[in-house]
Order: C-alpha cells, then structure tokens, then sequence
C-alpha cells in the first residue's frame, strides 16, 4: 500500500524513536504475531492489519453497529475492509465508506521501526 511507511532498521540495540504522535504498539513483535492482532493507541483500542509488506490500523469496531472487525475481509488489492457483518466497505487509506453513506472508519498509520510497529491517528 503506498501510504504507508516503512523502516527495515533491524538492529536489536536501537530503541524507537518516537515522537509524540506515534506511540510504540505493545505486545506485538511484527515477526511472530498473527494479524489481525489487537492494541492500542494511547485511550484507542485498535485493530493492526498486515497489509502485503506493511501495516495499517483500524478502530476496532465498524461504525455502523459497533461490531468487531477481527473477522473483516480485506478486499480490492488490501486497499479496502469490509465488514463481516453488513457487508459495509471501507478504504484502508482515509477510512472514507465505499458503500455506507454517513459513516467513517478511524484509521492508523503503522510503521515498523526498531523492530517495533509504532502507530499514529492518520494524518
């Protein structure tokens, strides 16, 4: 995906340098976790995606009724979610629905730096 950013820095004394937008994301070795995996962004709870060689976050639950996306279907090349439940679509660039009107999903840029992810609100 090409929104998203990347950092191949893998040696193991480096620390994240992060800054205050981004914030390391606990818990998850981006080498060993099965995505989806859950985290979080300071008070947000977040859904990390494995997105062919990167990653992208999204809030845990659909807009529409608050339902888990752990079970999405990633769709139109990894560029789209869509919800499980009904069907509601949305792009993984900027959260804006696809086939829902009036509804928006919260997105996260991820990086890998330091062999940590880090997460950031989407700018």
């Amino acid at each position: 995906m090409s929104d998203q950013s990347m950092t191949t820095d893998t040696s193991p004394a480096a620390e994240p340098n992060t800054s205050p937008d981004w914030r390391v994301l606990e818990g998850i070795d981006p080498d060993t976790t099965e995505f989806p995996a859950h985290s979080r962004v300071g008070d947000e709870r977040i859904l990390v995606l494995r997105i062919g060689d990167g990653f992208r976050g999204v809030e845990r639950s659909c807009p529409h009724q608050q339902r888990s996306l752990h079970d999405a279907f990633l769709q139109g090349g990894d560029t789209m979610i869509r919800c499980r439940w009904h069907n509601y679509v949305f792009r993984l660039r900027d959260g804006k629905s696809v086939n829902c009107p009036g509804y928006k999903l919260k997105v996260f840029d991820v990086k890998r730096e330091s062999g940590a992810l880090l997460a950031r609100a989407a700018q």
